[in-house]
């Protein structure tokens, strides 16, 4: 694969998590928000962030976002979370924690996968393309914005958990 395709790539799964990062501040009142490693490499699906697509991340943060303050983990090189604003950190901008929905349990998800399938039709990572829906469906006005993320699994299945 071409630099380039893998550049586009990012660019669209940055740009996707910005604006779910916009509509939780909106939602929230918050100025910004922190976004963990974990939750990144959930909806990126990378383990290991290089140098440069951490570089490609900032870039492409800004444009919604023009104030970042990543925070490594001491003696690492690689960053633990990343704050993100759309005010300059020096005015005390209100931070607040990037929420999303949590993962079901391999059993959950064996319930909703058959129901589920063009959403899954193959092995690509199910949260980025559970936000690209969230999107879509945000942008067609067939859903409110406040109902996502739901904190529980049992909000994300609609299944009781025993």
């Amino acid at each position: 694969m071409k630099q380039i395709d893998i550049r586009e790539g990012a660019r669209r799964q940055h740009r996707v998590i910005s604006l779910f990062c916009v509509i939780q501040c909106w939602l929230h009142g918050w100025d910004g928000i922190q976004i963990s490693r974990d939750f990144l490499e959930r909806l990126i699906g990378l383990k290991r962030f290089k140098p440069r697509r951490a570089m490609w991340m900032s870039e492409d943060f800004k444009e919604f976002f023009p104030y970042q303050r990543p925070d490594y983990l001491q003696n690492h090189y690689a960053f633990f979370s990343i704050e993100i604003s759309r005010l300059p950190f020096e005015q005390n901008p209100q931070i607040g924690k990037f929420q999303m929905w949590a993962h079901p349990s391999d059993e959950d998800f064996a319930k909703l996968y058959e129901g589920f399938i063009p959403f899954f039709a193959d092995a690509a990572n199910y949260d980025e393309r559970l936000l690209a829906s969230y999107l879509s469906l945000l942008t067609q006005g067939q859903i409110s914005p406040q109902l996502i993320p739901p904190v529980k699994a049992e909000e994300f299945c609609g299944v009781e958990q025993q």
